[in-house]
């Protein structure tokens, strides 16, 4: 597969996952250089759960998930500290928002 439909492929699946959860149609809000990971990452611990607050069927809403014990990602941080990252774990994010995917 070329670099192109690759991306044209990311970028449907994106768009759908997008639509699926927000219960409105994607569109380009802008571009963003992508940053580049570290070869070295700052292991700091478990993740229990994550808020997050998005407009979904144009409505403002706050979630929160709590992972389940076995569904918990890795929290670890770039050696500056300016980066964060979800390591592992084992969940979806779909239509529903975070869903741990322990019972596979």
């Amino acid at each position: 597969m070329s670099a192109k439909n690759k991306l044209t492929n990311q970028l449907k699946g994106a768009s759908k996952l997008y639509e699926d959860f927000s219960g409105h149609d994607a569109e380009e809000v802008g571009r963003f250089k992508k940053p580049s990971v570290p070869d070295v990452l700052v292991l700091i611990g478990e993740v229990d759960g994550i808020m997050y607050r998005t407009v979904r069927d144009g409505e403002l809403e706050l979630y929160v998930h709590r992972f389940k014990a076995a569904a918990r990602p890795m929290f670890a941080v770039s050696p500056n500290g300016k980066q964060i990252f979800l390591l592992g774990g084992r969940y979806d994010f779909t239509e529903r928002g975070i869903v741990d995917d322990v019972d596979h």
